[in-house]
């Protein structure tokens, strides 16, 4: 090998390294560029808050501070006692409220039906009904053969979608009426007559 020529690895090692270093030069200023033109570098004017690196962070919490507490009620509710409803209750003793019925929620009531009002003993008698509002009581079947009002015999019957169901069987003849219970409101439904015999 002459002396002015240099060993084939050394240059292609030099070679490298020269493009390495040319192409790391090109890309650092391309992501310096690309960070300044985006608003991620700290050199931005102090009037705008996203570059100003006093700002702090760009998620900001203030501080908390105490809120002015309203004057009035948040929300309205009927007149008490003393702000003065005589008036109102004086004219309102000769002549009946019409909001009052308008007020008031409407009574439940249990409405009772039976499959059949005459039975052969122990035939099968299908009970059902509907009670508004009631959906999840729970309703007690009565009976009253002359005797006077007295629990049935049979499971509780729930109340699900306002409606509800179940069937009996009777070996006592005679005319019998029925009807069922809340036994949590202590309602009762209409009453219903079946003649078995």
């Amino acid at each position: 090998m002459k002396q002015g020529q240099q060993h084939p690895i050394a240059a292609g090692v030099t070679a490298l390294i020269a493009v390495a270093v040319g192409v790391g030069l090109i890309v650092g200023i391309a992501m310096f560029v690309g960070a300044n033109v985006m608003g991620l570098g700290g050199g931005g004017t102090a009037e705008d808050p996203a570059t100003d690196p006093d700002a702090g962070a760009s998620l900001y919490a203030p501080s908390p501070k105490p809120t002015k507490t309203a004057s009035g009620p948040a929300i309205t509710l009927r007149a008490s006692p003393t702000s003065a409803p005589e008036k109102k209750a004086a004219t309102t003793s000769t002549s009946p409220s019409p909001s009052k019925s308008t007020d008031e929620k409407p009574a439940k009531e249990i409405t009772l039906q039976v499959g059949t009002v005459q039975a052969k003993p122990m035939e099968r008698i299908d009970i059902s009904g509907i009670y508004p509002g009631g959906e999840g009581a729970i309703l007690r079947l009565e009976r009253n053969d002359g005797q006077g009002w007295e629990e049935f015999g049979i499971p509780d019957v729930p109340v699900t979608g306002e409606q509800f169901s179940t069937v009996i069987q009777s070996g006592r003849t005679g005319k019998h009426k029925f009807r069922m219970k809340d036994i949590d409101a202590g309602a009762f439904s209409n009453v219903v007559s079946v003649t078995i015999g």
